[in-house]
């Protein structure tokens, strides 16, 4: 590393003053990882032993894409006079806090490929966090006979009642939530269990940097329980004794491209952490800036950041289930990103009757991929109401992605032995429309029990 090329770079930066330009987010993408201090044969180091396993298990090597960015470039971008939001192994880059001027300087370091706008950035704002909350008296819904409660019906379209009776629930998976904010999921009853058996197994904001993300939004608390909830009776999610992770990745103020910086610096710290499925029902196709709105032909699965990221989690072991998006509508009427990712399953939504919302998003992905992948109920879904201990109902892809995530690590339990894309082949094969997939349905509404049978018979 040239000190005196980093000490001239300090001097550049340090006699521009701090508010003589708007701050803003930039994207920054490395030329390499020389000199880097962390090692391939160390990756205990940058890794989780969870996370080293499941590579092992999936006969995955760790490679030079798992080394965290060099920490000297970091250090050169804050000599600059830049704050450095979040860092991406994966795709070896990193989001930043400047003026036009400083991410100038930035551009010109010459470790750095480019430096690309992501966005406004907004100074952290003061809420009301661990302070003043408190849990209502509990005046619940009244009970139904079925153990799933209000939930039945959306968890029985799909036979996971059945697989639950087989003893899949998703023991032992581990689950990473991608949201905008999961506010009061720390006093919903609908997640005591999850707190009482210590399966809550970390959180963390992308947006404001700390571990707090009990706040923001709802959709986040709603998405969450359609998995995790478990008051029997009342509503139990698809994936009732799974391991939880909370990543808060949206600024729910607007929708710029470092949202979706946010959002691969999430996936890749639950990878970092060993998670098995990560269930994301947000999506990216336009933004609060025109400019950085998505074209139908740029959704190929493999140039959008987020879909770059989720290619390199499924390499990497993990099932990534996204929202294929709700504009099935409108205009625009396409997919959205990361849902176009090859090796994302994107979900689309039916009714409770099994026929396509209107609303669902279309495909194909720009290079002629039948997507979505899968669909499931997301029409009048059950889900935890908020602000009140009762049970609403909620319609958008955003439901029907959780419902199958939950699926997918309750199957998994089951056959934890099995890799991802052996778990992937039998959902697919279990799906009603598997031998005839279109570009509403995908293959189609997946059969759980099914899927079990499917790789039952592979072990026997």
């Amino acid at each position: 590393m040239n000190w005196k090329f980093l000490f001239a770079c300090f001097l550049i930066g340090s006699w521009m003053p701090a508010n003589a330009q708007t701050l803003k987010k930039f994207w920054v993408e490395f030329a390499d990882k020389k000199d880097n201090p962390y090692l391939i044969s160390q990756p205990e180091t940058f890794l989780s032993p969870r996370a080293i396993e499941r590579r092992k298990k999936h006969g995955v090597e760790v490679t030079e894409a798992d080394l965290p960015v060099n920490p000297q470039y970091l250090h050169a971008i804050r000599q600059a006079g830049a704050a450095i939001h979040n860092t991406s192994r994966w795709l070896n880059g990193a989001s930043i806090i400047a003026t036009d001027s400083i991410a100038g300087v930035v551009k010109n370091l010459a470790f750095v490929r480019h430096v690309r706008y992501a966005g406004r950035h907004m100074e952290t704002r003061l809420r009301l966090r661990r302070t003043g909350k408190k849990r209502d008296s509990i005046d619940l819904p009244l009970k139904l006979e079925s153990p799933y409660g209000y939930a039945e019906s959306q968890i029985k379209q799909v036979n996971g009642d059945v697989l639950h009776f087989r003893g899949g629930r998703g023991a032992g998976m581990l689950v990473a939530v991608l949201d905008g904010g999961f506010s009061n999921v720390d006093i919903m009853p609908f997640f005591d269990s999850l707190f009482a058996n210590e399966r809550l197994l970390a959180t963390k904001d992308f947006v404001d940097g700390d571990d707090y993300v009990f706040e923001s939004s709802g959709h986040g608390s709603q998405v969450l329980s359609v998995m995790a909830a478990n008051l029997p009776g009342i509503m139990v999610g698809t994936a009732p004794d799974a391991g939880y992770i909370c990543l808060k990745t949206e600024d729910t103020s607007s929708e710029f491209l470092v949202e979706e910086c946010n959002w691969v610096a999430a996936l890749e710290y639950a990878d970092s952490l060993g998670a098995d499925v990560v269930n994301s029902s947000v999506g990216y196709t336009e933004f609060s800036d025109s400019t950085m709105n998505y074209r139908h032909d740029i959704l190929d699965g493999k140039t959008a950041l987020a879909s770059r990221a989720a290619n390199m989690a499924f390499e990497r072991g993990m099932i990534v289930v996204t929202s294929v998006g709700n504009e099935g509508n409108n205009a625009w009427k396409y997919l959205d990103v990361p849902a176009d990712a090859i090796g994302a399953l994107a979900i689309g939504a039916v009714d409770m009757d099994g026929r396509r919302a209107r609303f669902s998003s279309l495909g194909p992905s720009a290079d002629g991929r039948i997507k979505p992948d899968l669909a499931a109920a997301g029409k009048g879904v059950s889900v935890a109401s908020v602000y009140s201990p009762k049970v609403s109902r909620s319609s958008g892809t955003s439901f029907s992605s959780p419902l199958i995530a939950g699926m997918v690590a309750a199957l998994w339990s089951a056959f934890p032995e099995k890799t991802n894309r052996e778990i992937v082949d039998a959902i697919l094969r279990s799906a009603s429309q598997y031998l005839m997939p279109d570009n509403e349905l995908g293959y189609g509404i997946p059969d759980f029990d099914k899927a079990w049978k499917i790789l039952n018979e592979q072990d026997n």
